[in-house]
């Protein structure tokens, strides 16, 4: 595949805002609840299933898991809580193992929040995981739960990813 190539991401509405999203994208949901994130991921996961992609789940938070076990989705799970560095290794020799390519869906950045006491080191977590996504031309999904984060921490995403979306609800809608 070359970089930058559109893929699908199994919702039409947001391709078409997006104008599609590419390999080699970081995309960021900001949401209030992870609830209104998986309205992107659980499309996302379809679509990416349905094209045959190595698409692979991070789990490592302490909320109820994003996606459930299913056939084309590996999941692997990490432990934040045996530290930065430890934790921050452990995903990047996994993402080397999977190689180029591959789809990603993470637990929330915002959990990483309660376990290392400080915002700023999930943001330095960020910034050291979402560059090498980039090389590997990969595509990935993170939530971020809004009004939890210090301006600093999140400016340190907006300022690496390359999409930081923004979503709202109301009146039974979601809005980007």
């Amino acid at each position: 595949m070359s970089a930058f190539e559109p893929i699908l991401c199994g919702h039409p509405g947001v391709d078409e805002v997006l104008d599609s999203i590419r390999l080699g994208d970081n995309v960021v949901w900001q949401v209030t609840t992870l609830e209104e994130f998986k309205c992107f991921a659980d499309p996302f996961v379809k679509q990416a299933i349905a094209d045959g992609r190595n698409l692979i789940y991070m789990r490592f938070g302490n909320h109820e898991p994003l996606l459930s076990p299913q056939p084309g989705l590996k999941i692997y799970e990490f432990d934040p809580n045996e530290g930065f560095e430890t934790f921050t290794v452990n995903i990047r020799s996994r993402i080397t193992e999977e190689g180029f390519d591959a789809f990603y869906v993470f637990d929330s950045l915002s959990s990483l929040q309660s376990v290392w006491y400080t915002d700023l080191m999930m943001g330095n977590f960020f910034r050291l995981t979402c560059p090498y996504l980039f090389i590997l031309d990969t595509v990935a999904y993170f939530p971020l739960l809004r009004g939890r984060h210090s301006y600093d921490a999140v400016a340190k995403i907006r300022d690496t990813t390359q999409l930081l979306l923004d979503v709202h609800s109301g009146n039974g809608k979601l809005y980007l």
